[in-house]
């Protein structure tokens, strides 16, 4: 009777052990958006009106010029908090491999680049890129391995500004080419634009191979809340899977959040969020699927363009255990 009675204590003391973490209600979280709330990081605003991260109380945080999201998780996640951010993977990847920072990617936004280059000529490769490229700081990295190793002799970067939205220099001619995303200054360039100029897409037309827009989180807050980290990710694609099947409803949520917004620009830009975040591997895999080999592409082009001289350890800068399953 006492050894039964040890199996049976045993027993119970095995399966609490084995019992996964709940998020608790009311318990706290912040995403830290790559930049100002727009259409790009409309999931989580949708998510939050809509209740899609259930009992996990998510702030989402605007983002803008000269602000880093990874020094901003970082600090929240110093200081004991649950935070997420949204970056560019190979920010991340230089952050743990430069900075030796604990950063670990758990979904992709975008599973093909939304970035298109303007030029005044017309180009037939990366290779015809000579003279200023003008880009957002932290946005270089891209247009620097598509051209290759000597790009410091091809090109000289400058940071993007100008009215209207950013390529307002670039349209007086002020540098030859200018960075343009898909869903925003595209659409400006096309309505805004009368001389003749090109629009060359990173995906199409370069065969950049790079997932964009990565939700992030460190390997601490991984370790001790992972089901927060399940419940966020899971949350923030049905936030998008919303959003796409209500654009108009996603637009309004967006303006309560951001009053500058022009509510029809956000929408037309929609159109493009959904043709590069909505693709046979999401369709089959759920949304923000992470794509092992986008990331093996992406080390293997930054080596290629000198930015490492090993090869970077892009195993350990991302998790493929929490996708959301959550199909467009």
């Amino acid at each position: 009777m006492r050894n039964l009675y040890r199996i049976l204590i045993l027993g119970l003391a095995v399966a609490l052990a084995w019992t996964p973490a709940v998020v608790a209600q009311g318990q706290k979280a912040s995403i830290i958006e790559a930049w100002f709330i727009h259409n790009e990081s409309m999931g989580d605003p949708v998510a939050v009106e809509k209740g899609f991260f259930g009992n996990l109380q998510v702030s989402v945080v605007g983002g803008g010029p000269g602000l880093s999201p990874i020094d901003r998780v970082m600090a929240k996640a110093r200081a004991g908090e649950i935070v997420f951010g949204v970056d560019y993977p190979y920010n991340i990847l230089e952050a743990r491999e430069k900075q030796r920072l604990p950063l670990v990617v758990v979904g992709h936004d975008f599973q093909k680049s939304a970035i298109h280059l303007l030029s005044w000529v017309p180009l037939k490769s990366p290779r015809d890129v000579r003279g200023t490229v003008a880009t957002w700081i932290g946005y270089d990295k891209q247009i620097k391995s598509m051209i290759g190793s000597d790009w410091s002799q091809r090109i000289k970067v400058v940071n993007q500004q100008g009215d209207p939205a950013t390529i307002g220099a670039w349209m007086q001619k002020q540098y030859q080419f200018a960075h343009a995303m898909g869903y925003n200054e595209v659409l400006v360039a096309k309505k805004a634009v009368k001389q003749r100029y090109y629009v060359y897409s990173y995906t199409d037309d370069f065969k950049m191979k790079w997932p964009e827009n990565v939700v992030f989180t460190t390997e601490d807050i991984i370790r001790q809340y992972p089901e927060a980290v399940r419940q966020f990710v899971t949350g923030h694609y049905r936030g998008f899977q919303y959003a796409f099947a209500n654009r108009t409803e996603a637009a309004d949520i967006l303006l309560k959040y951001n009053k500058n917004l022009d509510k029809a620009h956000e929408i037309a830009g929609m159109n493009f969020l959904h043709s590069i975040m909505v693709t046979p591997q999401t369709r089959k895999n759920g949304l923000g699927y992470v794509d092992p080999a986008a990331w093996t592409q992406l080390a293997q082009d930054l080596r290629r363009a000198g930015f490492y001289k090993t090869a970077p350890n892009i195993r350990a800068a991302f998790s493929t255990k929490f996708a959301s399953g959550v199909k467009p």
